[in-house]
């Protein structure tokens, strides 16, 4: 990947949106699909591209879903937005957790990305698992993630603009 900073223009925080718009779009090279970035970890994606401007889908937003581990554990977990309410802090949902894996809100656990099946490299952190229980099928567990709560006031973010077509989620675009 190349780093492309980009400011935000314009945060789009409803019931319906958990999204920004940057300042830089495909007259930079910025492709649909690519993963945005900043010192607490994982944006979101890039859902939109004109030729100035970008949308970003944050990981907030519950259309988005990806697979993480826990920090230290291989097996992969599914994570999903959460509905999160304008002027709440942003969450997350985890699904097809390990029975094995505990964390509550004395002992929490960090989610970063596994690097499966999208275009998030391995170790990026999503957020923090601040509850975990058994799920309804009795096989694994289910629970909330707290995301950096810095989502909703950034400024600057950093989109990872893949350096080859045959890198991971640009085939086929």
């Amino acid at each position: 990947y190349r780093s492309e900073h980009a400011r935000v223009a314009r945060r789009d925080f409803s019931g319906w949106w958990q999204r920004i718009v940057i300042r830089k779009g495909r007259n930079f090279g910025i492709p649909v699909g690519a993963p945005v970035v900043f010192t607490g970890g994982v944006v979101g994606r890039v859902t939109e591209v004109g030729a100035t401007t970008a949308v970003v889908e944050l990981i907030s937003s519950a259309n988005v879903r990806l697979a993480g581990v826990v920090e230290g554990d291989s097996r992969p977990i599914s994570f999903q937005g959460g509905v999160n309410p304008t002027f709440a802090p942003p969450t997350g949902v985890v699904e097809l957790m390990p029975l094995d894996i505990i964390a509550g809100p004395s002992f929490p656990k960090r989610l970063v990305t596994s690097g499966f099946g999208g275009v998030f490299p391995p170790g990026l952190t999503l957020g923090t698992i601040v509850r975990a229980e058994l799920g309804s099928d009795g096989l694994f567990k289910s629970g909330e993630v707290r995301l950096d709560e810095r989502l909703g006031s950034l400024t600057e973010v950093t989109v990872m603009v893949p350096l080859s077509t045959d890198s991971p989620g640009r085939s086929g675009r």
